[in-house]
């Protein structure tokens, strides 16, 4: 019990001061992680482009070139010229030079192009450098390009390639991406070398989070340009990384999970990558995330040295109170109260103890008198139904007999059904009594009020065999006819027509009384809905109330009385009650 104790006001310290840090910590890190990815994929998704734009201005510029070399026919043709001859003359050496000097002027005011490559298929294996002007492949460094050239067989295309350039010392390399024209297969082509280094400098330029990488793609899914040298991204990440469809997504890398940004470009087949570690990446919410559980395991520390402290000093006083309440349910001791009050739980025991014997002994009296008023409320009720429809019934016979001048044709025969009303009234009024009987007594009473008011109205029973052996309130249904009588048919112009249905629906027994009376308006509607709650005593519809109080004396909460009335179309009064094949 003391571990229970203690796990309680553990729980009722901790959860109202964790459960707010917690959640505000979490959604906290939740909508920071949340609003960050979105704001980082926009923002790498920006500097790709613009990234995709600077390399794309790049490669205009040297299609710029290409374009101004073919569009001059008579500097290419002297280049192809001089190729083919095996010496140079005069004019072949002035020719040279012009081409040359053009080439070498537009070349030289690009920082980003390392050299220019002119090749026309010659049988001295020449070719034409913006850096040494002709040159013998047999003699020059750089003759991977050349290779690559030769190898392609197909028509004229274009791809891009990163080499290692050995321009003079062998130990010395120059990273280089060359675009290769190939304008006639093994015969002519333009090759193009840019400086990655410049390309790449512009990528760390743009780099904004620790640990980002960003890469450029070739149409191979091969690294052309990498805003640092080292990385540990192999060729299957890169195929995945370029194989997927979305725009940002994440993935796990050889690093750890990364988030991921590309775009792709129709120039070359080239993509644009941006690579964030997830640890870069959300670094502000991992903060926040730390942050919370820091402080929610202070404040449980904390929670659990406050709880500790009151658990002791309270338990033995709540000891104290349980065996004081036990001895007095166990008869076992005599009661002692505290002699002067030093805390609330002296207080309790001062004065609840003091009156814990005497609150139980008066409740005991209370709920034998409780069922002992509900018994003769039950009986009271049911026999102010009585006298009033004697008197009602009585006053009629008189009448009728008046009106028969002595003969005992319906006067008899509405004194023997008011003797049988009498007895089934009178006889036992509390004991409950089978639906074939209460039906037996509303059909005498009919009988006699049918003579009374000259056939001027009628009554349908509608009820199945089933429902007549189970059991019910006495005198249940004949006031609520009488109700009907007397509220709404009696005051109708024409005849009139009360309908009875009773039900059986699965452990429930429903009662419905339907009448083509006179209604009733509105506002004497909303009075009986409101006396059917009240204590008070009605004025009229006395026996509608008092079937109302008498079903929820015998009931309680397990019953329903429903009243619906339409001013000049009639009335309904319906009762769902539970269904009992026995007396309670």
């Amino acid at each position: 019990m003391k571990r229970r104790y203690f796990a309680k006001h553990l729980a009722t310290f901790l959860i109202p001061l964790l459960f707010p840090l917690l959640i505000l910590g979490s959604l906290s890190f939740f909508t920071t992680q949340h609003d960050m990815k979105k704001d980082i994929n926009r923002n790498s998704h920006f500097l790709l482009t613009q990234s995709q734009n600077q390399l794309e201005l790049i490669l205009r510029e040297i299609d710029t070139l290409k374009l101004a070399l073919f569009q001059n026919s008579r500097v290419f043709n002297e280049l192809s010229a001089i190729l083919q001859q095996p010496e140079f003359s005069y004019e072949s050496s002035k020719s040279y030079q012009l081409a040359f000097s053009f080439i070498n002027a537009m070349t030289s005011s690009k920082p980003y192009i390392d050299s220019f490559y002119f090749y026309s298929d010659n049988p001295y294996r020449r070719f034409v450098s913006s850096a040494d002007g002709i040159s013998s492949l047999d003699h020059f460094r750089d003759t991977s390009w050349f290779i690559n050239f030769m190898d392609y067989k197909g028509p004229p295309a274009e791809w891009t390639e990163r080499r290692k350039v050995a321009a003079y010392d062998l130990q010395q390399t120059t990273d280089v991406v060359t675009i290769y024209h190939v304008l006639a297969e093994e015969k002519i082509g333009i090759f193009l070398n840019i400086r990655t280094a410049y390309i790449e400098r512009l990528l760390r330029d743009i780099t904004n989070y620790e640990g980002q990488l960003f890469l450029v793609l070739d149409e191979g899914n091969r690294v052309l340009f990498a805003n640092r040298p080292q990385y540990d991204i192999g060729e299957a990440e890169l195929a995945a990384i370029a194989s997927r469809e979305e725009a940002s997504f994440d993935m796990d890398l050889p690093g750890g999970e990364a988030g991921v940004t590309k775009i792709e470009s129709g120039r070359y087949g080239w993509k644009y990558v941006s690579v964030i570690p997830h640890a870069s990446l959300y670094e502000t919410p991992s903060r926040i995330l730390n942050y919370t559980v820091l402080f929610a395991c202070v404040s449980f520390a904390l929670g659990l040295l406050l709880t500790l402290y009151l658990t002791r000093r309270n338990y033995r006083q709540l000891l104290a109170i349980t065996s004081l309440i036990r001895s007095a349910e166990n008869n076992k001791s005599q009661l002692q109260s505290p002699k002067r009050v030093k805390d609330e739980y002296t207080y309790i025991m001062q004065n609840m103890v003091q009156h814990f014997i005497e609150h139980r002994y008066v409740q005991t009296q209370l709920s034998e008198k409780k069922y002992k008023l509900q018994f003769m409320e039950l009986l009271a009720l049911q026999s102010q139904i009585n006298p009033h429809f004697l008197y009602n019934t009585l006053n009629s016979i008189y009448w009728e007999t008046v009106g028969l001048t002595g003969k005992p044709n319906k006067a008899s025969t509405m004194i023997e059904h008011l003797s049988d009303m009498l007895s089934y009234s009178f006889s036992n009024p509390a004991n409950e009594v089978t639906w074939e009987e209460e039906i037996a007594n509303t059909s005498s009473y009919i009988h006699i009020q049918k003579q009374r008011y000259k056939e001027q109205f009628d009554v349908e029973f509608q009820y199945g065999e089933d429902v007549l052996p189970y059991y019910t309130l006495k005198l249940l249904l004949q006031p609520l006819v009488e109700n009907s009588l007397y509220h709404g048919i009696k005051e109708k112009n024409g005849r009139g027509l009360i309908r009875i249905r009773i039900t059986r629906a699965g452990e429930e027994l429903r009662l419905r009384v339907v009448d083509n009376g006179i209604g009733i308006s509105g506002e004497r509607l909303a009075y009986l809905r409101q006396a059917l709650s009240d204590e008070g005593e009605p004025s009229r519809h006395i026996g509608l109330i008092n079937t109302h109080r008498r079903l929820r004396l015998m009931y309680d909460a397990g019953y329903e009385l429903r009243l619906w009335s339409k001013e000049g179309l009639g009335t309904v009064v319906s009762i769902r009650l539970p269904l009992r094949d026995r007396p309670s």
